[in-house]
């Protein structure tokens, strides 16, 4: 297993990779990468762009128990995702907060397609809001009940109660997604991040099919903003080969982080941001577009303090996966 020393020494690389995440971004990917999965012919907006996907769906977190009803960024994301006909929502935890209002929750028993079809992370958050304080690992795992996953027969909720594997079908598509319980606290990632969990997701990873229309997506919630530095060398190599996307948030702030090695291979690893409680970039969350021939997944943070969203054309804000390839900023073409 990493010793402590060793996970700082990667944390500090996920760091300094975020230079070299600006300079990736203004250049194209340093103009290493030029294929025909780079283009995308035909969109100028996000309307060109959801037609030319098979599907959509979304990623949100950190709201702190905000909802529509107190809070108009999350108001025009919940509006903007039925507009846009997205399939489902990731959400990445701390969704309640003790001492807050929660209207999330009634928001939640309240919206029948929310309820289907929200598949949120179990976080300190809701360690917090259902248990004795954020490090009571595991007693937010009530929320799942609160969404039904509990009995959806597509879903495998590990017997800790908080972390999950589900099937989500989506067309010709099925997406596989991994969600992992890693609180802010305590302190001490063997005990936030314990080796049964790491266990779940090697196990999984393994046990997933990888075929052409399958999309890998594995999350947790973290400390750190990145969880990549709590694995062992083979368990980052397994996961950084096997899933297209790895999700954290717990910044409340979005970027793509370069793990050292995976600059322009392997899994597209973002941090969500935070829909309504942001630090250093916009509230929003993430939109992607999933498309055919071949297989690309287009994430953009969808920024909500605007009357209307626009397509993002390029910068650090859009990141493209070529499914089996390499990550690369997509390039739109009228």
């Amino acid at each position: 297993m990493p010793t402590r020393k060793n996970n700082r020494s990667l944390r500090a690389g996920l760091l300094r990779a975020g230079a070299v995440t600006a300079l990736l971004a203004l250049a194209g990917c340093g103009g290493l990468l030029h294929s025909r999965a780079q283009t995308i012919h035909g969109v100028s907006t996000l309307a060109d762009l959801d037609r030319a996907a098979a599907f959509s769906f979304a990623i949100m977190s950190d709201n702190k128990g905000d909802s529509p009803g107190n809070r108009p960024e999350f108001a025009r994301m919940v509006s903007w995702m039925e507009a846009d006909g997205d399939r489902f929502v990731i959400g990445l935890g701390d969704h309640v907060k003790r001492g807050l209002q929660n209207g999330f929750l009634p928001f939640l028993r309240g919206n029948a397609w929310w309820r289907a079809n929200f598949y949120p992370n179990i976080a300190d958050g809701e360690n917090e809001f259902y248990g004795k304080g954020q490090g009571d690992w595991g007693a937010g795992g009530r929320l799942l009940r609160e969404t039904g996953l509990t009995g959806n027969p597509n879903v495998s909720v590990r017997k800790n109660g908080c972390e999950y594997y589900a099937r989500i079908p989506a067309g010709s598509y099925t997406v596989h997604l991994i969600q992992l319980h890693f609180p802010d606290t305590p302190g001490d990632d063997e005990v936030a991040f314990p080796r049964d969990s790491r266990r779940f997701l090697v196990s999984t990873l393994r046990s997933v099919p990888k075929g052409p229309r399958d999309i890998v997506i594995a999350c947790a919630h973290s400390r750190w903003g990145s969880w990549l530095g709590s694995l062992s060398r083979s368990q980052r190599k397994l996961v950084m080969e096997r899933c297209d996307l790895i999700l954290s948030a717990t910044t409340h702030y979005f970027e793509r982080i370069v793990l050292p090695g995976y600059e322009h291979d392997g899994a597209l690893v973002l941090n969500t941001g935070s829909i309504t409680w942001p630090r250093g970039c916009p509230p929003g969350y993430i939109r992607v577009h999933v498309l055919d021939n071949p297989t690309r997944l287009v994430a953009q943070y969808i920024r909500a303090d605007r009357d209307e969203r626009e397509l993002v054309r390029y910068g650090a804000l859009v990141w493209m996966k070529v499914h089996g390839g390499p990550v690369m900023s997509p390039r739109f073409r009228d």
